[in-house]
């Protein structure tokens, strides 16, 4: 299982848990699933995603 840098764990209203990757990325998991899946996104990925989201890449999916 992957783990955090810290093991902190950090948990989301959308039934989510997020976590800080040592090599600066972002794990997540399911809310509770500690044994379930867990994925890494790396920092270019977060930033990625981060720029789409202010461009609005993703609009259509609120509406």
């Amino acid at each position: 299982m992957i783990e955090s840098h810290d093991g902190g764990w950090t948990a989301s209203a959308a039934g989510l848990e997020t976590a800080r990757h040592p090599d600066g990325g972002l794990l997540v998991r399911a809310l509770g699933d500690r044994e379930g899946p867990v994925l890494h996104y790396t920092r270019a990925e977060i930033d990625a995603f981060v720029r789409g989201v202010r461009d609005g890449e993703f609009d259509d999916l609120a509406s």
